[in-house]
């Protein structure tokens, strides 16, 4: 036994490498199904969007959605907004999306074209259901605009359509029009939010981060921001929600990223105490 973890020791790091990866992809094809308990933060998250109303509802309001994230925070943040969406859309409720990250924008634009697309037959339809704004900085000064008349800084939608020719917008004038603004950052972007649109007009706000971000926002809840998505797990924790609720058949990507991320750090402490029993 003493040589073998010896040996083990001594083995060729190649070897781990290759273990990695086969820990990492192996789950995605053979998913395992590992339980995730869901959190508070995911749960006031998607409290505040199950409050919103049928768009056929003369009270309802829309969700102002802000995905601002790009490729690189994409696979941690981008699950995220297909969850959120699908939960909207299931209600036959209203989204208004946009982006400030200039190498995001077309990522977001997609997210809601794929997954609108997914709810055609039941009715969902663009510029009743959902619109998508154009691509405008400084962050700061749309999130003020929008807080006196979304039209100052938004005039038309990406597609060059007056505001005030599509339904979605027919009683939208700023945040007293919005049911909730999320943010869904891979950088600091919620400050922004919180700073101009929650603490100067008093905008109700929520929130999805990377897993690095959580810490930094955390003090925020419950007062500045109603809830916090963090990081692959609450993108995963909030498709199990959808599923659970019946707003949704399957779970998504997210879901199965931490079957993977779950094994391969299994993998990885497995071999550091193996590591240090052939060490000593």
């Amino acid at each position: 036994m003493r040589e073998f973890f010896i040996k083990l020791s001594k083995m060729d790091r190649r070897w781990v490498f290759l273990g990695v990866a086969l820990t990492s992809v192996i789950p995605f094809f053979f998913p395992l199904g590992l339980p995730v308990k869901v959190t508070r933060f995911t749960e006031l998250v998607f409290d505040q969007v199950e409050q919103i109303k049928p768009a056929d509802d003369p009270d309802s309001k829309p969700v102002l959605l802000s995905m601002d994230y790009d490729p690189g925070t994409l696979p941690e943040v981008g699950p995220m907004a297909k969850a959120l969406l699908r939960h909207i859309f299931a209600k036959k409720g209203k989204v208004i999306g946009l982006s400030f990250m200039p190498t995001g924008h077309a990522l977001a634009h997609q997210t809601l074209l794929d997954v609108a697309a997914e709810f055609e037959d039941q009715g969902i339809k663009e510029g009743v259901h959902w619109a998508y704004l154009p691509f405008n900085i400084p962050a700061a000064t749309c999130i003020q605009a929008i807080g006196r008349d979304i039209r100052e800084v938004y005039p038309k939608d990406v597609k060059d359509r007056p505001l005030d020719d599509l339904p979605i917008f027919q009683s939208v004038k700023n945040y007293d029009d919005i049911h909730i603004v999320i943010d869904l950052a891979g950088n600091q972007m919620p400050t922004a939010w919180i700073a101009d649109a929650v603490e100067r007009y008093g905008a109700r706000f929520a929130m999805g981060v990377t897993n690095v971000m959580a810490a930094d926002f955390t003090p925020t809840i419950p007062k500045q921001s109603k809830g916090m998505l963090t990081g692959m797990r609450g993108a995963a924790e909030y498709e199990r929600l959808i599923v659970d609720k019946g707003y949704w058949p399957k779970v998504g990507r997210a879901t199965v990223g931490m079957d993977s991320q779950s094994f391969t750090h299994l993998f990885i402490i497995v071999m550091i105490i193996l590591g240090n029993l052939g060490y000593f």
